[in-house]
């Protein structure tokens, strides 16, 4: 998926999951009027929080920042709610 969809899908407060290495993540968002308000985490796991799709593009696993995995993924990797 292009950082440009990821981006248009956070605008539209979009939760997103996907697997990678056959572990789930999920972004999400919190509902108050806190700047970090996207959250990131391996489900059941601690959130990361940030406030843009750039930093969220910069979160790695495994070495690989989330942009590199998304663009690796097929869009049919996501499941967008």
């Amino acid at each position: 998926m292009r950082p440009e969809c990821i981006d248009s899908l956070i605008i539209c407060n979009r939760e997103i999951e996907f697997a990678y290495k056959d572990k789930m993540y999920s972004i999400t968002y919190w509902n108050d009027k806190r700047k970090d308000y996207i959250s990131f985490c391996e489900f059941f796991k601690e959130p990361t929080d940030v406030c843009d799709a750039n930093q969220l593009l910069k979160i790695k696993i495994d070495g690989k920042t989330l942009e590199e995995i998304f663009s690796m993924l097929p869009d049919s990797a996501f499941i967008i709610y």
